[in-house]
């Protein structure tokens, strides 16, 4: 089955349109288009063009079933009949149904008007589907794959430190789409960004334009337990406000590697500040480098983040534990243990006198 798996995106190749909002996380370049290894059937009549990716999608899987290999290919654009030959798709089909019996349902995972992702339910397990149609309604790209493993739980991590001195803004945190717009990347789904506001509620003083004017912009950063520092990225450049560098998104940062796997991440460092070198062990508390504004960030602030693995396209996000932070919420300040950031919150680390 493995093998069959393998072979399909050879066979059934995404001839993509660009990357216009394709909801893949990659956009891998389309393979030269190799000589038509058949002639095409004769069409007598041009068929009407697919309204959505979803309606794409369940034609696929009726042909599949069908074993309607020409009816699939008369749907195709011209470069994709091109680059898929009839003859290569009836064997595909084939093998689809031999391996996990016939398709008995479609269910969109990420759907488009115009591309999307889908999980095609066979008799016998499941396979994962990408469909792009052009402006004329017409196939343009294809892929049926194994599907994607089911993310891990959400581990916790063991109590830690705060990475900050002082009070400071949970303006993204949490477990859901509202509260934090990092959880549908896997190694971010529970990452946090923290600013400083004053009383008013704002992140700067004067009119905002310049980075000195925010208040978090040259705050030291902690590490928030022992560790080793594994990767460091600096010389990245201050983006200014209003401007992002989407191109080296995480701007400087820092990873640490921590007992038991567990890697934390600060992001958007002032350029410059960073006082670890890969290979040094750093303690608790220790100071990393400063809060700036570098990489793809709207405003200074610290983007913080744990994950199982020193990698963010190979991990999967950890919710980080504080051992102890007074926090406010709702306009009442009170002491909590085992606290994870929540949109809203003023976190400061325990008061004096306590550890």
């Amino acid at each position: 089955m493995r093998s069959l798996a393998c072979l399909l995106p050879t066979l059934l190749l995404a001839t993509t349109i660009g990357c216009a909002r394709a909801p893949a996380p990659q956009c891998p370049e389309p393979a030269p288009a190799p000589a038509p290894a058949a002639s095409a059937p004769a069409a007598t009549e041009k068929p009407a063009g697919f309204l959505s990716a979803a309606t794409a999608a369940a034609d696929v899987a009726q042909r599949i079933n069908a074993g309607d290999a020409e009816g699939l290919f008369a749907r195709f654009s011209p470069a994709m009949q091109q680059a898929v030959p009839v003859a290569a798709l009836q064997p595909t089909f084939d093998g689809l149904v031999a391996a996990r019996g016939r398709i008995t349902g479609v269910t969109p995972i990420e759907a488009g008007e115009r591309s999307g992702r889908f999980r095609l339910v066979a008799e016998r397990g499941e396979w994962a589907l990408q469909v792009t149609i052009d402006d004329e309604g017409r196939i343009a790209g294809l892929l049926v794959q194994e599907p994607e493993s089911p993310a891990p739980p959400v581990a916790r991590s063991a109590p830690m430190g705060l990475p900050f001195r002082g009070e400071w803004l949970v303006f993204w945190g949490g477990d859901r789409k509202e509260l934090n717009h990092h959880v549908d990347h896997p190694s971010q789904r529970r990452a946090a960004d923290l600013v400083i506001v004053d009383a008013s509620g704002k992140s700067h003083k004067g009119d905002g334009r310049a980075l000195t004017d925010y208040y978090a912009y040259g705050q030291d950063i902690l590490a928030m337990a022992d560790g080793v520092v594994v990767s460091v990225v600096d010389g990245v450049h201050d983006s200014p406000i209003g401007e992002l560098n989407p191109y080296i998104a995480p701007g400087n940062m820092v990873v640490l590697r921590h007992e038991g796997e567990v890697h934390s991440v600060y992001a958007h460092l002032l350029p410059g500040s960073i006082k670890v070198k890969p290979g040094a062990k750093v303690r608790r508390g220790q100071v990393l480098g400063a809060c700036g504004n570098s990489g793809n960030s709207s405003e200074p602030h610290l983007h913080v983040q744990l994950q199982d693995g020193p990698r963010f396209e190979k991990s999967w996000g950890i919710e980080a534990v504080f051992a102890e932070a007074t926090v406010t919420r709702d306009g009442a300040a009170a002491p909590r243990t085992d606290y994870t950031f929540l949109k809203g919150d003023k976190v400061a680390p325990p008061a004096k006198g306590k550890k």
